[in-house]
């Protein structure tokens, strides 16, 4: 079949927008139980996607599928069984999540209209009857479709950092002096080490590398380290006594107690062979220009600092490493070589020819395969 067919025959009878949307929407883990007849349509779509091999763990089976709009658009169907709880899922883009099982979870919402909902599911229940008819009886044809002609903006792929920082200028690190931190990151000089550690000296230290980030700020070292998370605390122990700053230590360290930026960037006091040394790090590329502003400042204080995510970081400022394309780009750093990740920007916020450009130097990932279940 030719793909001009093929388009048709895979848009026969497709859903609208208005029926995805009009389902209720849920965020993170959220998921909407449902029971009686809105709970037995889950259950026959799964009988349906069983036809269908399993594709990871939970018998989970999922589905590309377009929608009818003012342009066609892509979702996603996946069907999962987990303690005997069956769930379905439909997703389009990062904020149009719809979840639903039928029977409660520790994320479950109990609320749903079953008149309301129930025409929505049923007419879910028809077209995925059909589409699994067509997709068992050439599931060749169905793969090949959706390698072809799924939106980049449902697909993930990496694209070389140096690449996309030449299409996109403004990707760069902006306001840090880039050769001066690569310089440091690879000397990786001795921490600079001190025979002790008291609240007062921390505090000292903390100021430099918070006004790195933040700008000066008026007031002594106490009224400025009341800026950090745990800073207010500070006032209930001794400045000058090494045993409360270890106290004080204990008291602070599971609650985000040295952040230089709240959860995001940490300068943590280590005491290593008898002496007291700083780590400064953080994992999040979002944050990636205040860890640096703050190392930076540091080092022209005269303080040399233990360093984190050093491999990630080099690779990031010397665009060496990669950039994962994905709809669901957040702010950590990924594996090996891959330094962050970015949403495919669209059209009018960077210009057709950037996005095209950008869509042809990525490297995209194969669609995952839909198999027929030999047991169906």
């Amino acid at each position: 079949m030719k793909l001009n067919d093929q388009k048709k025959y895979y848009r026969e009878n497709a859903l609208t927008q208005s029926d995805i949307r009009s389902l209720p929407e849920c965020s993170g883990l959220e998921v909407i139980s449902v029971r009686d007849k809105c709970g037995e349509a889950i259950g026959r779509i799964h009988k349906l996607m069983s036809r269908l091999s399993i594709m990871g763990d939970d018998d989970r089976r999922s589905l590309w599928f377009e929608v009818k709009g003012k342009k066609w658009e892509w979702y996603r169907i996946t069907t999962a069984v987990y303690n005997d709880c069956h769930y379905l899922y439909v997703t389009g883009d990062t904020y149009d999540h719809h979840a639903f099982c039928d029977r409660e979870d520790n994320n479950s919402n109990q609320w749903y209209n079953e008149e309301y909902l129930l025409p929505k599911f049923l007419k879910l229940e028809s077209y995925i009857k059909t589409l699994v008819e067509k997709i068992v009886s050439d599931p060749g044809q169905y793969n090949t479709y959706v390698e072809k002609y799924l939106s980049p903006y449902r697909r993930k792929g990496l694209i070389r950092r140096s690449i996309l920082n030449t299409i996109l200028p403004n990707h760069r690190m902006q306001g840090i002096d880039v050769r001066k931190a690569i310089s440091i990151y690879e000397a990786q000089e001795t921490p600079t080490q001190f025979t002790e550690m008291t609240l007062r000296q921390y505090m000292r230290y903390w100021r430099i590398a918070y006004e790195a980030v933040s700008g000066p700020k008026p007031g002594d070292d106490g009224e400025i380290f009341r800026h950090s998370s745990k800073g207010h605390e500070a006032k209930d122990y001794d400045l000058n006594s090494e045993e409360d700053f270890n106290e004080w230590m204990k008291a602070v360290s599971g609650y985000h107690g040295f952040d230089i930026v709240y959860a995001r960037v940490h300068m943590y006091p280590r005491h290593v062979d008898g002496k007291w040394i700083f780590h400064l790090s953080t994992s999040s590329y979002w944050n990636l220009d205040q860890c640096l502003k703050a190392v930076l400042g540091l080092k022209n204080a005269g303080i040399n600092v233990e360093l984190g995510e050093v491999e990630h970081i080099l690779g990031i400022l010397k665009e060496t490493d990669f950039v994962e394309i994905t709809p669901y780009a957040y702010r950590y750093m990924q594996g090996k070589d891959v330094g962050s990740q970015l949403r495919l920007p669209y059209s009018d916020e960077i210009g057709k020819d950037a996005l095209k450009r950008i869509i042809a130097n990525t490297e995209w990932e194969k669609i995952e395969m839909v198999n027929v279940n030999s047991n169906s």
